[in-house]
């Protein structure tokens, strides 16, 4: 048994990604597939509780909670394999430290350290003292993380594999749309959407700049829509012109809410500074909504892959005005090519990934002797 180890869950929709991962782990002979996170997906009890919910103090008992639970948990399945997923928050060091006491154990690394942790020095190091000293085998989604496994010569095992396709339904019940979500998308302009973490490394203040840049002819036919928590203000600094149409909603966004805004938007805008990976990009691929992307190395290797799902542009302002611009002659429906999107649908490195994996869970292969005990 393989178990899919996870504490943000339904917090931002991660327990998506965790269906995604185990299908395709099930489609691998012989294998079967649990999930100890916040939800469960087979009608049994959530193994840990959503660390999110509540005032501070009961955030930080149910996060000691679940360390707790997922330390019993590993005892009574010591024979299992546990895959935990990391984002490389300040919570990160304590669930890496009790996952490596299973004798089978990887570690998925979403972000070697989260883009909100940046300049944390202290949180860098313990992380990688721990992948130097506990963790044998992880699971790469970007050249950035082999770069960051490399600066302390990570010497295990690293399996390289694009992040995996969310798996949800698109499905909503319109009536459960809060009506300022569904007055945001305006039927008679081009729509685009950004969405997920609001923060000046994901390049909000680029995308603002970019549509105060827009002449009025240009203004007057786009409507941008702003969906995620705000990180670090960064979106505040920017001054929008009265005239230019931008909704805010700077809180959670439920999961009716992002199937909602991604089945009617037109463009996702990711004007990124940096990044490991992108499941926002993955969610717009999922929608089939062609991405506005800044030339950065994660989205360049993608639409190069897959030119047709987007359009790749500078890291200025201008040149985000710049394609909105270009796109204002385009229709939405001129994106995502029938050849492109099969190819996308069935990527190589995705059976590749399986096929090593398949190795990797024989059980005479000592994958964490060093780590034992």
């Amino acid at each position: 048994m393989i178990y899919l180890v996870d504490f943000i869950g339904v917090h931002c929709g991660m327990h998506y990604y965790l269906d995604a991962f185990k299908k395709i782990l099930e489609s691998i002979d012989g294998i079967k597939v649990g999930i100890v996170s916040n939800y469960s997906d087979d009608g049994q009890r959530p193994v840990l509780l959503n660390q999110y919910k509540g005032h501070k103090l009961n955030k930080m008992m149910s996060a000691l909670i679940n360390l707790n639970r997922l330390r019993k948990f590993i005892a009574k399945h010591k024979d299992d394999k546990f895959i935990y997923l990391t984002y490389g928050n300040i919570l990160d060091p304590f669930f890496l430290n009790v996952i490596s006491k299973a004798p089978y154990h990887c570690v998925d690394i979403h972000e070697t350290i989260a883009q909100n942790e940046e300049s944390n020095v202290g949180l860098r190091d313990r992380l990688a003292d721990i992948y130097s000293k506990k963790i044998n085998t992880v699971i790469a989604h970007s050249s950035r993380t082999e770069d960051y496994l490399k600066q302390f010569n990570y010497k295990g095992q690293i399996f390289e594999v694009p992040h995996f396709k969310y798996v949800f339904p698109r499905d909503y019940r319109l009536s459960d749309i809060p009506e300022e979500i569904r007055n945001a998308v305006d039927p008679d302009c081009i729509n685009i959407l950004f969405f997920g973490n609001i923060t000046h490394e994901k390049g909000i203040d680029i995308l603002l700049e970019a549509v105060n840049d827009l002449s009025e002819e240009d203004a007057a036919k786009t409507n941008v829509i702003i969906a995620g928590k705000d990180i670090d203000g960064t979106y505040m600094k920017v001054k929008m012109k009265p005239d230019r149409k931008v909704s805010f909603f700077t809180r959670h966004i439920t999961d009716d809410e992002l199937r909602f805004l991604y089945e009617n938007v037109d463009y996702l805008a990711l004007p990124y500074r940096s990044t490991f990976q992108s499941g926002i990009l993955e969610m717009a691929f999922y929608f089939q909504k062609p991405i506005i992307a800044s030339d950065i190395p994660y989205f360049r290797k993608m639409l190069t892959e897959f030119p047709s799902f987007g359009h790749l542009v500078g890291k200025s302002a201008k040149d985000f005005s710049n394609a909105i611009h270009e796109l204002l002659r385009h229709k939405p429906s001129d994106f995502f090519t029938e050849e492109d999107y099969a190819r996308y649908e069935n990527r190589r490195e995705i059976n590749e990934f399986k096929e090593k994996f398949r190795v990797w869970l024989q059980p005479d292969k000592d994958m964490n002797s060093k780590h034992e005990g």
